[in-house]
């Protein structure tokens, strides 16, 4: 067994990997082990990686499925370590970030109910410049019950500062392959519901948005994420809160794209479900005139009061 497995999916992703494995290779913590997922990749990444002699990686070709969780799955089934990492072809992780994290698991006094180690985390772009934090409103141990509900307002995890002890994925499942894009938010949603999660507040890696990244398309990405509500059935309160955020989502979503008529049919959907008096104004408005709506939505955008 080793410490920590450190999972990367790949795919055409010659042009960052290079710093990805370079950050996973220069962790402090060294008991390690860094597996690489390929799926048919069409540029250098498989010489690339192939061009490293340390035995901590182990690469493995995997056919294209489309999305990440089926080499993800694949790499957690092959995982020796304690703690199962994951790091997008094109992330970073900071030197410190598994040896923190595994030392917060220690020491904490509710260890054998923690189900995942975050932290927060900077966003870089293209060229590694940060522009953004995403910095956790919270610290420490938030136990199931608390950590289930604040997932089902969104997914505050940032997939790449996520460790997760094997022995919960071994319970719970693996990724659910037939979701793309937001199949670690369907993990994390049902670890909460057995598990709680431990926070460092410290950004102890960096998540890349570039224009191919599976993120980078809101519309599509809320669009997957009714999968995983059609699945929680609107069984409680809070998932019914939860699955009317996402619906509002979608909508806001495509009234900024200017996809009105696809907008209209969340609209109605979203009848069905408690929302917020701004999200009431904001249909409301819609209904008045389509086009003031999307107008009224780039406003509240531009001065951050809508968010996506």
């Amino acid at each position: 067994m080793v410490r920590a497995s450190i999972i990367t999916a790949t795919y055409n992703g010659e042009k960052y990997l290079r710093k990805t494995i370079e950050s996973l290779l220069d962790q402090s913590e060294k008991d390690l082990e860094l597996l690489i997922i390929d799926s048919d990749s069409e540029d250098g990444t498989v010489n690339l990686v192939k061009s490293y002699s340390d035995k901590r990686i182990k690469l493995y070709s995997h056919e294209n499925t489309g999305g990440p969780a089926a080499p993800r799955n694949t790499g957690i089934a092959e995982a020796k370590g304690d703690f199962i990492g994951f790091c997008d072809q094109d992330d970073l992780y900071y030197p410190e970030k598994i040896e923190k994290q595994i030392n917060a698991y220690k020491e904490c006094e509710k260890k054998d109910k923690v189900g995942i180690i975050i932290s927060s985390a900077d966003l870089i772009d293209e060229s590694g410049k940060i522009i953004d934090h995403n910095i956790k409103p919270f610290e420490g141990f938030m136990d199931s019950k608390s950590a289930h509900d604040l997932l089902l307002k969104g997914d505050v995890i940032t997939a790449c500062s996520a460790l997760v002890p094997k022995k919960v994925l071994d319970e719970v499942g693996y990724l659910d392959e037939t979701l793309i894009g937001v199949d670690d938010y369907d993990l994390w949603l049902r670890i909460s519901e057995k598990y709680g999660i431990l926070t460092i507040k410290e950004p102890l890696c960096a998540w890349r948005q570039s224009a191919s990244s599976l993120s980078a398309n809101k519309t599509k990405q809320y669009i997957e994420t009714e999968k995983i509500f059609q699945k929680l059935k609107d069984e409680t309160e809070e998932i019914r809160v939860g699955h009317g955020k996402n619906l509002m989502r979608i909508f806001i979503s495509m009234v900024l794209d200017r996809n009105l008529n696809e907008a209209k049919e969340y609209r109605d959907k979203i009848r069905e479900y408690p929302v917020s008096k701004k999200m009431k104004m904001l249909i409301k408005t819609f209904d008045l005139s389509r086009n003031l709506s999307y107008y009224q939505l780039c406003f509240l955008k531009k001065v951050g009061k809508v968010s996506l």
